[in-house]
């Protein structure tokens, strides 16, 4: 089937005005109330009674003026009033004069920054003399604790250096010029060495060497020594305000003035002699010795010794008093204490000793005992 073409041809839309055919619409009892019978009905938008548009009706231009004031020409015309730069320059000036800027509180923000800076700067600048204050105190600190050290490196040196001296000598006047109280104590070591030979083991180590604190007193020192036979010894050492080293020769080797067992044993009448003893309270009360309100018993007992003497004092004296006391502060155990010894003539009592005076409360003399006391 072959299309036929036509040419295209523009037609108005108006030439051809078709006009909408009617409508009939059926009667009912509302559209009859409504419209006269027989009359068509248009049908059209439905409205409700109760929406009624109005409209304001504005009098005609002719009528009278809409505006309460008209402007005249000479307001339109007047250019200057019209000018636009002048109307913004005056927004400005109303502006300025309503809402002027705060410039005191920008001052005051300053100043306060300012300040600030100032107190941070004072701050630094105090922060860095306490840093250079702190760094020096440390560097005297360093310099301090350094110099201490090697005091008492020094000091070691020569406390090992004054034993080793001393063991490993044979005189004993050698030996005499390195101990404590050399006036008083070189005619005992003398005494002493005549009825037996000087120590004839040398030194091998010195185990231990710590400070000792005598009578709030740093300036001793405790040792404890090997010798090259194995045995050991402590021994007590001073250092002097010239800072020479002194040994303690009365404890290292305990010295008594008679063996003790010989003192037990022979009873010597007529003499008071100076022992290191340990003592214990007692109540061992026969003899002479019997009364206990008259009398005050101690045990006594010494190094290296089994026998045991009772040694009595007068209760009231103040040595009775004073023995009581280093008792009670020593716990009630055995003291270690340096006292005066006598065996009255005729004595019946087989163990008992009179105690005439308490010497010294430990058995290393920290000041020389006076002479004939």
């Amino acid at each position: 089937m072959v299309r036929e073409d036509k040419p295209l041809q523009l037609r108005p839309v108006d030439d051809d005005v078709v006009e909408p055919p009617d409508v009939i619409r059926l009667g009912n009892w509302s559209t009859e109330r409504q419209v006269p019978e027989g009359k068509p009905i248009r049908l059209g938008p439905h409205a409700e009674e109760s929406s009624v548009s109005q409209r304001l009706d504005l009098p005609s231009r002719e009528d009278g003026e809409l505006r309460t004031h008209q402007p005249g020409i000479e307001v339109i015309i007047d250019s200057e009033a019209a000018n636009p730069d002048h109307l913004e320059q005056n927004w400005g000036e109303a502006s300025s004069v309503r809402n002027p800027i705060p410039w005191g509180w920008f001052a005051l923000i300053g100043l306060a920054l300012i300040g600030t800076l100032i107190w941070s700067l004072t701050r630094l600048e105090k922060a860095n003399v306490q840093a250079a204050q702190i760094r020096i105190e440390t560097q005297s600190s360093l310099v301090q604790e350094a110099k201490e050290q090697w005091e008492a490196r020094q000091l070691i040196d020569r406390i090992e250096q004054t034993i080793r001296d001393f063991f490993n000598t044979t005189s004993v006047e050698s030996r005499a010029r390195l101990v404590r109280h050399p006036e008083r104590v070189a005619p005992l070591m003398r005494q002493y060495y005549s009825n037996q030979a000087v120590f004839s083991s040398r030194l091998k180590t010195i185990k231990t060497l710590q400070p000792l604190t005598l009578d709030n007193r740093g300036n001793f020192w405790m040792a404890t020594v090997v010798l090259a036979n194995g045995k050991t010894h402590n021994l007590a050492v001073e250092i002097l305000e010239s800072g020479a080293v002194r040994i303690d020769w009365e404890t290292l080797v305990c010295y008594q003035p008679i063996p003790w067992g010989d003192f037990v044993v022979q009873k010597p009448t007529g003499k008071s002699l100076d022992f290191r003893v340990y003592v214990e309270p007692d109540n061992f009360y026969s003899h002479e010795f019997g009364d206990s309100e008259r009398w005050t018993c101690f045990r006594l007992t010494a190094l290296n010794s089994e026998e045991t003497l009772f040694g009595y004092v007068p209760a009231a004296s103040d040595e009775a008093q004073a023995l009581l006391r280093l008792l009670d502060q020593n716990g009630g155990r055995k003291t270690s204490l340096i006292l005066r010894l006598a065996y009255p003539p005729g004595l019946q009592s087989r163990r008992g000793v009179v105690i005439e005076k308490l010497r010294n409360n430990r058995w290393l003399y920290i000041d020389p005992p006076a002479a004939g006391a």
